[in-house]
């Protein structure tokens, strides 16, 4: 199913878009379509909505929380977890206790690392210099 909308684009936006459309060959409204689909994140489509609205409040937080947030790592009880939980998997089987508390933890680091690149997403457009990072966390 289609929409079709109406949009006013300033000229030097336009001008990108027709020079775009003549070297791939396509119409405007095809590049149109392409150049917001790929602009829009594709976590909107899988999040939770627990998650979602969490990663929507990062847009009212000002820059200096957004690079703590940016900046922040799994609490080290939980990382060391993580770890060893990680290394029994790949030498042994887990208990499904242990299964569980993986899943979480995994499900846990990886809303943080979206959280944080969202975070740098929101830093990047708002014109800041983007923080130093660590490579782990």
């Amino acid at each position: 199913m289609e929409t079709t909308i109406t949009v006013d684009f300033p000229k030097p936006v336009y001008r990108r878009l027709q020079r775009q459309a003549r070297m791939m060959k396509a119409p405007i409204a095809e590049i149109v379509v392409q150049t917001v689909q790929y602009s829009l994140p594709a976590w909107l489509e899988v999040i939770p909505p627990e998650h979602e609205k969490a990663l929507v409040k990062l847009y009212d937080l000002s820059n200096a929380q957004l690079e703590r947030i940016a900046k922040s790592k799994l609490s080290k009880p939980k990382q060391r977890k993580l770890d060893k939980l990680l290394e029994k998997n790949r030498e042994d089987f887990l208990t499904f206790r242990e299964l569980e508390e993986l899943d979480a933890l995994h499900l846990e680091a990886n809303f943080l690392t979206l959280k944080k690149a969202q975070a740098l997403a929101l830093l990047y457009e708002r014109g800041c210099k983007l923080p130093l990072l660590t490579s782990r966390g």
